[in-house]
């Protein structure tokens, strides 16, 4: 029987660790055949969780041995926002029977200025319905 361990992902920003809602996070596995897995795309909710992702992770007992392969399972992890710098993760660590917690702390993007050091606001678009 396969293993498995799970990960949840806390997207947040500024030292606060304010969290961001609806920011987009893209899980996907190790390279087979010249191609990742897409396993899990979610947003995150008001507090900047996503729900609990289960993973495949290899048996706890690889670590009771030194030379073994990895006792963990490793994946990709990609944080997107608007107005934030994306956040990519590679080898993320998925071990058995571990639910594992990875904080994302987004930076935001600098703001366009005029010139004159004004900051130009952004724009909004209002969709006019008929």
């Amino acid at each position: 029987m396969q293993e498995t361990g799970s990960l949840r992902v806390r997207v947040f920003t500024s030292r606060a660790q304010i969290p961001i809602e609806g920011a987009t996070v893209i899980l996907s596995g190790p390279v087979r055949e010249g191609r990742r897995e897409l396993l899990s795309i979610q947003r995150t909710d008001s507090s900047g969780l996503t729900g609990v992702i289960t993973l495949n992770a290899p048996d706890d007992a690889l670590s009771q041995d030194p030379g073994n392969a990895d006792p963990f399972a490793s994946y990709t992890l990609v944080v997107e926002h608007p107005g934030y710098y994306v956040a990519v993760f590679e080898g993320i660590q998925v071990f058995s029977g571990v639910e594992t917690q990875q904080d994302v702390s987004l930076i935001p993007l600098p703001q366009p200025q005029f010139p004159d050091g004004r900051t130009i606001p952004p724009v909004v678009v209002i969709p006019q319905t008929l």
